[in-house]
């Protein structure tokens, strides 16, 4: 999850409300752990992309599993 410092706490209120207005059904706390991961890796884009794609994969398993 983000823990937004000065730097990123601008990104993270914007794109939070972009996602309130027009993607509702998308997860918050997706979108706010994928934003930390990425800021976090932003030197490091291989490392930001392996991580990102693992929270996905974490995401859907558990959104598969609350289909069930």
């Amino acid at each position: 999850m983000l823990d937004p410092g000065d730097e990123t706490a601008d990104l993270l209120a914007t794109v939070e409300e972009i996602r309130k207005a027009q993607y509702t059904s998308l997860d918050s706390e997706l979108v706010s752990e994928i934003l930390g991961v990425q800021h976090k890796f932003a030197e490091n884009r291989a490392e930001g992309r392996k991580r990102t794609e693992q929270i996905l994969s974490r995401w859907s398993a558990s959104q598969a599993a609350l289909e069930k």
